[in-house]
């Protein structure tokens, strides 16, 4: 997949864009991957085939950065994944309207350590199951890794002991034990 090849959303997307941030319904499916091009201000980027993505962005142009009222239908490692041979987390979401979309990031970024983070918050509070809202930002540094952060209702999932974990393991570039902790 070429990460810099980047496209504004067509409108035949927008009623699937509309429902992931709280809209309306029809019947898209779409493979979405996190932060593929570094310079756009974009997060979510629609895999179109082998060699191209879109940007997914709002009528207003901005990025779409929320996923609302989502549920969680499964989760996959997948492994020697592209040219790069990576491992990557899939992530299957189903919105209100029953249309699932898989994102996929690489196993080792900081947007699948904060998801996996979340979702072991959700998990612990038996939420695992219970519509959530995903936020995914870019951070400012120089590299712009993307952050995730998932919601129920008003207030922020997480479990601060994987979380702490991690951090520790990844100051230490300890990447064992990084790859012990998401397993």
């Amino acid at each position: 997949m070429n990460e810099n090849t980047s496209m504004t959303v067509t409108t035949a997307d927008q009623s699937l864009l509309a429902e992931f941030s709280g809209g309306a319904a029809g019947d898209v499916e779409m493979m979405i991957g996190i932060g593929l091009v570094k310079d756009s201000d974009a997060v979510f980027f629609q895999y179109m085939g082998e060699e191209q993505t879109k940007a997914l962005m709002l009528d207003s142009g901005k990025p779409l950065t929320r996923l609302a009222n989502v549920t969680l239908t499964g989760i996959s490692i997948a492994e020697d994944v592209g040219e790069f041979k990576s491992t990557k987390l899939n992530l299957y979401l189903q919105s209100s309207q029953g249309r699932v979309i898989m994102l996929t990031s690489g196993l080792a970024t900081i947007w699948s350590q904060c998801v996996l983070t979340a979702l072991q918050g959700l998990y612990a509070n038996g939420g695992l199951t219970d519509a959530f809202t995903l936020d995914t930002w870019k951070g400012n540094s120089k590299m712009r890794p993307c952050f995730a952060a998932i919601r129920q209702g008003r207030e922020k999932v997480s479990d601060q002991l994987m979380y702490d974990a991690l951090r520790d393991a990844r100051a230490d570039r300890d990447t064992a034990k990084i790859d012990q902790l998401r397993a």
